[in-house]
């Protein structure tokens, strides 16, 4: 299923549709700032072991949050001085920041070294699905690990139908992964170049 959905002009029906969906631990493709991605709630873990099994992805490589704002991104991470600085200049952008994961992230969304990735698209429609739930939605591409990312909503609903439970149809969208950051001990580690600018 294909839907369209503007969060600044929601229309009830189908926003109540959506709203559904992830509460109820279904699966969406969305668009970003940089590619199509998958999600679903951050604490229905069955459904983020289905979405491991859809992408054929290692459960050992961890997804990334979506937050909403800072104050979000508090709540689920650490931030230091140091990293606040870098998230207020950086954030919303294309950019996943790795820091250390408080307590009340799910375990399988850690990395061995107890960090989690968090994203702040500069896009509203994966900010809107955080508000409307009022939690972080898992961020991961809207592809099967080692292929190709999808471009067109059409594609994606074809090649996964019956796999996810909607998709939010933003367009095609040829673009480039994050930029990922790792900040530990007040120092910026860059683990993957994209297409935000690189920090230093």
């Amino acid at each position: 299923m294909i839907l369209e959905w503007d969060p600044d002009r929601p229309r009830k029906k189908i926003t109540e549709h959506i709203k559904n969906t992830l509460i109820e631990g279904g699966i969406i493709a969305y668009p970003t700032d940089t590619f199509y991605g998958f999600g679903c709630d951050l604490f229905n873990i069955k459904a983020i072991r289905l979405l491991y099994q859809i992408k054929r992805l290692d459960y050992r490589r961890p997804m990334s949050i979506i937050c909403s704002d800072f104050k979000e991104i508090s709540k689920y991470a650490v931030i230091t001085d140091f990293a606040f600085d870098i998230l207020r200049r950086y954030l919303p952008g294309p950019y996943t920041f790795v820091l250390k994961a408080k307590k009340i992230m799910p375990k399988l969304l850690m990395t061995d070294k107890k960090e989690v990735g968090i994203r702040v698209p500069d896009h509203p429609v994966p900010i809107g699905l955080v508000k409307l739930i009022e939690r972080p939605v898992i961020n991961t591409s809207a592809r099967i690990a080692g292929e190709d990312i999808l471009t067109d909503p059409k594609e994606i609903e074809k090649k996964f139908k019956g796999m996810i439970d909607l998709v939010i149809d933003g367009g095609i969208i040829i673009g480039e992964p994050s930029t990922v950051i790792r900040m530990m001990d007040d120092k910026v580690e860059v683990l993957r170049e994209g297409k935000g600018q690189v920090i230093y």
